[in-house]
């Protein structure tokens, strides 16, 4: 890519957009339940801790910052998350992966009642569900948004990208709001922004790994607009100028719901849910990588654990925001 199309280009943190994208929840949860006694030893908290520590690390980070029940409860269902992610790695057909699915349906449904299905994640998942009354929607719409993901072949438009965004990863973001006590239309629509935020990061990072298995998970609109060859890719897998452009435009409609979460919805919705919200730290840390690395998602630096998260994250949880004066629009 030429050095004087890249002085063209508008950096990220000039691309606020407008607030035409928010949404409403009409979602009821049931009565949490804090007198019940926990199922949940020790071990299986430290099971799903170790769980999302290794796979999940960012969001790991970012329970720390909740009080400790609440924390259990993010490490709980964050772990079935995970669960379910790696039902596409062990299984070898579509027959498999539906039964595997099945079996996490019917073991969802016994969350419920007084008789979970005695692993550690659903011991630590059913303690969060009855002391802080999560409501099955999230639940329900984890599982089937990963199983609907097994099936599909790709995304035709960023749009669905971002539909998918909004249930799949934002399902992770609600229950955390709910352990800490928040059900609240502002706080909703900041974590459905922060879940479009969170697939356009994780497709976009996913790729060094997706490109040498003949997949790509940018939606075919960007590719056939951008003229991205993918069977060149599959072939040679590198930063094209087309690839760049592509990145460049897919992750500015991450990075711009990121700010206008901060300038929207935050300051109205409840303090003592903000913790949640904190998992756009790592996701706007990364989108502020990609472009320093020149929007070049092979650039090994981006593959590695950043270990100023942690400060970030300290620094946002005391002023109660994640933007600078440098991601304001002049």
């Amino acid at each position: 890519m030429s050095k004087a199309l890249l002085a063209r280009r508008p950096l990220l943190r000039q691309q606020l957009s407008s607030a035409s994208w928010a949404h409403t929840s009409s979602v009821r949860s049931p009565s949490p339940q804090l007198g019940r006694p926990p199922l949940a030893k020790k071990e299986d908290i430290e099971y799903c801790r170790q769980l999302v520590q290794k796979h999940d690390y960012d969001n790991y980070l970012v329970s720390l910052f909740s009080p400790r029940l609440a924390r259990e409860a993010v490490w709980g269902i964050r772990a079935l998350n995970i669960e379910l992610v790696r039902i596409g790695d062990v299984t070898t057909s579509e027959a498999a992966a539906q039964m595997r699915f099945s079996y996490w349906r019917d073991a969802l449904a016994k969350l419920y009642g007084d008789h979970p299905v005695p692993t550690p994640v659903f011991r630590t998942v059913h303690d969060a569900v009855h002391r802080f009354g999560i409501s099955k929607t999230w639940l329900r719409r984890l599982v089937s948004e990963r199983e609907s993901t097994g099936v599909k072949a790709g995304f035709e438009t960023i749009a669905d990208v971002e539909k998918y965004g909004e249930r799949a990863y934002a399902c992770l973001i609600h229950p955390h709001l709910e352990a800490l006590g928040v059900r609240d239309m502002h706080a909703d629509n900041a974590a459905r922004a922060i879940g479009v935020a969170s697939a356009i990061m994780n497709f976009s990072r996913s790729l060094p790994l997706l490109l040498p298995q003949r997949r790509c998970d940018l939606p075919r609109d960007l590719v056939e607009k951008h003229k991205i060859d993918l069977d060149a890719l599959y072939a040679d897998p590198r930063p094209t100028p087309e690839l760049r452009e592509a990145i460049y435009e897919f992750s500015t409609k991450g990075y711009t719901r990121l700010c206008g979460v901060a300038e929207i919805y935050v300051p109205n919705s409840p303090k003592q849910g903000f913790p949640a919200l904190l998992a756009a730290v790592p996701v706007k840390e990364w989108f502020e990588r990609l472009e320093r690395a020149d929007f070049d998602v092979f650039d090994k630096r981006l593959q590695h654990r950043n270990l100023r998260v942690l400060w970030q994250l300290w620094r946002a949880s005391r002023r109660g925001t994640w933007l600078d004066a440098s991601n304001l629009k002049k």
